[in-house]
Formats: C-alpha cells, structure tokens, sequence
C-alpha cells in the first residue's frame, strides 16, 4: 500500500466508525429524547448497551452498525497485539531480519528456516538485521536517519534505487545495496556474451529507457561485456540522456566498442532497433510497443523489464522476447545480506596489499576493506566481478594469452574509473593518482604502461585462474 493511499484510510476509517455515533443521535432525537441523553444512547451503543427503549429505523441502524464497529475495533486491536508479540518472538532469533518498505517487496531466502518480519515502518529494535528499501533513495536515508538511535550496533542494509554506489560515504554498520547494479549484472550473465568469443565479436545491443536501470545496464555492459581483443559492440541508449551525457562526457571505451545516444523522437531509432543483435527494454512499455519492437527487430533477443511472476508474453508468438529482473531474483538474501561478491572483492584487496602495501603482519581482509572508502570498495568488486568472465573465457577452448586477459582486465579498470569521472592526468603530487582532481596518469591504452603497470594485471589474472584451480 502507497503512502497516499495509506494516509487517506487514516482520515477515512475514524469518519466511517462515527457514522453510526450520528445516525443514533439523530434517531433519538427524533424519538422525542433530550439531546443530551440522544449523545448519551448513542455512545453506549457502541458497548452494545441499549439504555433507552425508543426504536425508529434510525435507532436500528446506529444500534447494529455500532456493534460492528466494536467488534472490529476489538479484533484489530488483538491482530496489532498478536503481530507484536509475533515480532517479538521472531526478533529474539540469532539470525532474525526486519524488512521496511512500502512497495510490498519481499527477500528470497535460500531456505524455509529463515526468521524474516514485515513489519512496513513500525521499528523491530530487537531484530538483529533490518533491511530498508522504501519506494525512493530519499524514503530510504530519511527513515534510517529518523530512527538512528534506535539502529545502534545492528547490520542495517540500504537498498539503493538512484544514488550511484560508488559516490556513497562509508557509513558505520551500514551496507547499500544497489539494485540497479544487481538487476543489470544479473542481466548481462544470463547474456554472457563471452560464451559466443570468436563467434560474435561484433555487435549492436540498443538500451530503451533513460532511467537509472538504463543507465546502470550501459555502465555495467561496458564493464563486463570484455571478451576479445579484437571485439566491436556499439551501444545505443534511446531516452533522455542529458545529464547522463553531461556527467560522462569524457568516457572512453578504450577499444573498438562505441556509444550512441539517442533521443526517443529521432526519426531514425527504427533503423536502430531494426538492426540490433539484441535489445533491452528498462521500461514497463504497453504491450502495443512491444510487439512492434519485436516484429521490426526479427533478428535479434528482446530483453524487456519483468519484475513480478505474471509473465504475459509467454503467450505471444514472438520466441525472442526474454524476461529480465524478476524479483525472485534480485531480492535475495544472499545478494543483500551474504553477498558472494563482496567476500571476494575483500580477498582482491587483501592480495594487493600483501603484494604492494606495508601493512603489518596481523591485519586481515576485513581490517583492510574497512580502510576503503566507497569508491575503491567499488572499485575491487568491480574487478571481482569480471574476474568471473575471466575464469569462464580461460575455462573455455580458447587460444587466450594471459596477456591479452590482462589487457581487458585494464580496459575494465579504465572504464570504471571513466565511469566514476576520472580522466587522464599526471599528478603534481609524483603519484599515479589524485584523488581531488580525480586523474590517474594509467588511464591510457594497456601498450603504453610501464612493464610495472602491466605486471599488476597479469597478477590480478593469475591470482584469478590459481583460485579457480586450486583444491
């Protein structure tokens, strides 16, 4: 239930229970009663208490609505007690969560054992994990920061919808999610264009929707989508990209792949769609749309944005219109609360402190994630992340050298930092980077680092592909 519609019940449940105050009232008083003793009868049918023996349609009414009203006060009143003490229960388990939203999402647990309440805005304090996704990233903060206090030394978790991750502020016992991210990740593996390298190095993929889903299937595209030396992948974002266009006017893709920006009226976005190998739609558009998309793009895989289970399209005859985002998929525990990623993100970082940092001999990988704001925490699950398609591109029968996957590993780190707002730059300071100015003098093409610079991609594979083989 909405806010809106939720603040509109307040106002309208306490009107109807006084309708039969009212109508009582002013049957008594056309029964000849005084007007004090009208107000009187009719406040004591609300106890089932009939003090006076005049009767009229009106006195009927007000003497059974009346006890409708007591009864239902009464059962609510024992449902608010029976949740709380319901609440109460679950929250004194070791592993119990309290999920706050007002858009009715739910979290996909692994197993049936899970202690989980839903408790909408009412604070569980007892609970040891608390999981905020209200409707806006505003909601979200807002309702964290009301109710601080009352957080103290438990795991909060946010769940991110606009806010980019990796501009957040590290905030004590606080994790963010970013959905967005998770929805387009989730999405490009189930592409996994790499499982195709050699076949389908060069490809047009067109992104509808300016939103920040859009935005994050671009960005995490480019990230992930890193196969091949020799790979050519033109994106096109149809949508109102301004700001976007704006905040990343000085990325680079670092190899053939371009990107195209659009704006939904241009005259020519058919001949976009139409020639498309794949298309993903980040909006909920009418299914009119829909299958014009799918009947002038005949070739290629429609991907369209499908949160809930009711999957209409599987009854239209187009085989290439494909589902993404489901909810039993993004809204997981072990995506929010045990996300896999971040575990090995942390062990990405501690290698590169055990091999370049001079930290001492009793630091951990958790000490030393602490250390991280969030953009470098970004930064190594970013890498972790394609350190996946690394594995997956050298499992496979490929005539892969470990210095061409050092090479995308670079493109990816290039792009990232692009992505965030770096650019190229050599620092006054004689360090690589700068981080007020946000330049990194490595932010050129693999060919020209130093042997030194190139040697640390090749660790970052080798470290990758000696996990994957060790027992």
């Amino acid at each position: 239930m909405d806010k809106k519609t939720n603040g509109q019940l307040k106002w309208f449940i306490p009107m109807l229970a006084i309708i039969p105050f009212i109508i009582g009232t002013i049957g008594y008083v056309r029964a000849e009663e005084s007007l004090s003793d009208s107000l009187y009868y009719s406040l004591s049918l609300y106890f089932v208490n009939l003090n006076s023996e005049s009767s009229n349609i009106m006195i009927d009414i007000a003497r059974w609505t009346a006890a409708m009203v007591t009864a239902a006060t009464v059962l609510y009143i024992l449902k608010q007690i029976w949740e709380k003490i319901l609440r109460t229960v679950i929250s004194l388990r070791s592993d119990s969560v309290a999920v706050y939203n007002d858009n009715g999402k739910k979290i996909f647990f692994d197993d049936k054992s899970h202690a989980v309440i839903y408790p909408g805005r009412t604070i569980c304090p007892r609970a040891k994990n608390h999981i905020i996704m209200m409707n806006t990233d505003t909601d979200s903060i807002k309702f964290y920061n009301e109710n601080k206090a009352r957080f103290r030394n438990k795991k909060i978790y946010i769940g991110l919808l606009e806010i980019e991750y990796g501009l957040m502020k590290d905030v004590p016992d606080v994790t963010f999610y970013d959905i967005g991210g998770a929805i387009a990740r989730t999405l490009w593996k189930s592409i996994s264009l790499w499982n195709n390298r050699g076949k389908t190095e060069s490809l047009i993929i067109t992104i509808m929707g300016s939103g920040h889903l859009g935005q994050n299937i671009l960005n995490h595209g480019l990230l992930l989508n890193l196969f091949s030396a020799h790979q050519s992948i033109t994106y096109n974002l149809i949508g109102s990209t301004k700001l976007y266009q704006v905040a990343h006017d000085e990325i680079e893709t670092c190899n053939q792949d371009s990107v195209h920006f659009y704006s939904p009226d241009d005259d020519d976005i058919w001949d976009v769609i139409k020639q498309s190998n794949i298309v993903i739609l980040t909006e909920q558009i009418s299914f009119e749309k829909l299958q014009t998309i799918g009947t002038v793009c005949k070739d290629g895989q429609i991907f369209y944005y499908e949160p809930g289970e009711e999957d209409i399209c599987r009854y239209i005859k187009l085989n290439h219109l494909i589902p993404y985002g489901r909810d039993c998929e993004i809204y997981t525990d072990e995506n929010i609360r045990k996300d896999h990623l971040i575990k090995q993100a942390m062990d990405l970082n501690y290698d590169y402190v055990q091999h370049y940092g001079n930290e001492a001999s009793d630091t951990t990988p958790k000490k030393e994630w602490d250390k991280l704001d969030g953009f470098l925490k970004w930064s190594n699950i970013s890498s972790a992340d394609f350190i996946e398609i690394m594995k997956a591109i050298a499992g496979f029968d490929y005539d892969v050298s470990e210095d061409e996957l050092a090479e995308l590993e670079h493109i990816r780190w290039c792009r990232f930092h692009y992505l965030n707002y770096w650019k190229y730059g050599i620092p006054d300071n004689g360090k690589n980077r700068d981080e007020k100015k946000k330049i990194h003098k490595c932010l050129r093409a693999y060919t020209d680092l130093s042997e030194a610079d190139r040697e640390k991609n090749r660790e970052i594979v080798r470290n990758a592909l000696i996990r994957e083989t060790a027992p």
